[in-house]
């Protein structure tokens, strides 16, 4: 709520529309827990813009951080469940490319 405060705080000392969206991070893959729900529905009852595409906590995110690269570069024999994390990316990145 900070970050959404300053960018609503710059829009009024600019005088223009500065576009954004939330971006869930670090979410789960395969558990959707109700404090994420509760916190989707409230954003979405004030109008707060969310990426319809999320990004899962995966091994190849940690890998990133630990070895530098990009998810091209990592090696599968060595990251697991990579392919998974490369589409998770590739969704968003065509959500991105869209705005």
């Amino acid at each position: 709520m900070k970050a959404i405060k300053l960018v609503k705080s710059q829009e009024k000392a600019f005088q223009r529309k500065i576009p954004f969206a939330i971006l869930f991070t670090r979410t789960s893959a395969a558990i959707r827990p109700r404090t994420l729900q509760s916190i989707e529905t409230e954003f979405s009852e004030n109008k707060i813009p969310m990426f319809g595409t999320q990004i899962h906590e995966r091994e190849a995110y940690r890998a990133l951080f630990a070895f530098g690269g990009t998810l091209t570069d990592l090696d599968p024999a060595q990251v697991a469940n990579l392919p998974a994390a490369r589409l998770n990316a590739s969704f968003l990145q065509g959500k991105l490319s869209r705005r």
